[in-house]
């Protein structure tokens, strides 16, 4: 197939999903804002002058519309709901698939009546969705996607790279003796829902009780020094470490080196740094969203908080600490769990599954289902 993917470009997920089609001998075109370079994919910069963000916009949709009909492509993946999801409605492209993220859904449609109208249009012409959490998917219903045509496909995890390990190697270059324990939040310092405030003021009441304990923060987005200023007034400086953006190739050999995994975000889809935590068998602990439940059945495969609930985060992660039985409990139970369904080439095929239906008519294979009405909560 011939496909064209309007996606951010230079992130991780857009150069993962679009490296898999095109090892899988698909012809792949991404037009995107943040041009950079992807094995086989051909790469267009759709960025356009104006005075104005709006009339940029426009000029923008224009040369993706002169794009598409330049590349006549036999199918069009568009992620992110707002701003590429716009412009893959109002391109007119048809099919289009329409891949969400997460706060596309959960957070900006809900800033304002024009977002509002922007998403549900772009949802409701979509010829099919797709979301990491069945709670995403169900959101996009709720805004208007037709729930039989809204499938699950995950970013998935390589079991190859995500694995249970030492990572001594790592303690050695930070200075983390072997038998400390090592808390590890790698969240974005962009967006207030992560609660990484939250992580600081529950690590500080900890390590109160439990001096040798050490710290990760890394973030994939975003200024740290904020939360560097917050962690030193809240006298975390010793033993609390800010290693910035992780490269990908490095980031499991920080979840082997660690022993409790931390995210605790207000709003999220799956996110997939907890994926690779769990196949790492790492001892979790997140918030009581439906897409981290979906994996985390509390004191079976982690933990679960409520957001922004600093004292009870404290408290699970005291009994982590002093119980490495339990950490060790939950941490395989959560690898299996993982390695049960989340790998990433499993997902990347249900996804081809869905082009291949809407190109050639294919019948899906039985294990891509929509959500359906019944998946939906009344």
């Amino acid at each position: 197939m011939r496909l064209a993917f309007l996606s951010i470009g230079r992130h991780l997920h857009t150069e993962r999903w679009i490296r898999w089609f095109a090892e899988r001998g698909h012809e792949c075109h991404l037009l995107t804002v943040q041009p950079g370079p992807i094995e086989g994919a051909t790469v267009h910069d759709i960025r356009r002058q104006a005075p104005g963000k709006a009339l940029r916009y426009l000029r923008s949709l224009q040369h993706v519309k002169s794009i598409l009909q330049d590349t006549q492509p036999d199918l069009l993946n568009t992620h992110f709901l707002t701003g590429y999801g716009y412009w893959g409605d109002f391109s007119g492209f048809r099919p289009n698939v329409l891949s969400v993220w997460g706060d596309d859904v959960y957070v900006t449609p809900q800033e304002n009546p024009l977002k509002q109208h922007l998403a549900r249009r772009a949802l409701r012409h979509a010829d099919a969705v797709t979301g990491d959490s069945q709670d995403i998917l169900q959101a996009c219903a709720r805004l208007g996607a037709d729930p039989d045509y809204c499938f699950e496909v995950l970013w998935g995890v390589d079991f190859d790279v995500f694995h249970p390990g030492r990572g001594q190697q790592l303690r050695d270059q930070l200075s983390i003796p072997a038998d400390a324990p090592l808390l590890f939040s790698p969240r974005s310092f962009t967006q207030p829902y992560y609660n990484l405030d939250t992580i600081i003021d529950a690590c500080r009441a900890l390590r109160a009780e439990r001096p040798a304990v050490h710290v990760i923060f890394a973030g994939y987005e975003g200024d740290q020094a904020p939360f560097v200023e917050k962690a030193r007034a809240a006298g975390l400086s010793e033993n609390t470490h800010f290693v910035g953006r992780i490269p990908h190739d490095e980031f499991a050999d920080y979840l082997a080196a660690s022993d409790i995994f931390i995210s605790v975000p207000s709003v999220d889809a799956t996110a997939v740094s907890l994926l690779e935590a769990m196949a790492c068998s790492t001892a979790i602990v997140v918030s009581s969203l439906a897409s981290s439940m979906q994996w985390i059945e509390a004191g079976v495969t982690g933990r679960v908080v409520e957001p922004r609930d600093t004292d009870g985060l404290a408290r699970v992660l005291m009994q982590l600490v002093d119980d490495p039985s339990s950490r060790a409990r939950l941490g395989v139970a959560a690898m299996e769990r993982a390695r049960a369904r989340a790998g990433a080439a499993d997902n990347f095929w249900r996804a081809e599954q869905i082009f291949r239906w809407l190109v050639e008519g294919r019948m899906l294979h039985e294990s891509v289902r929509g959500i359906g009405k019944e998946g939906l909560p009344r």
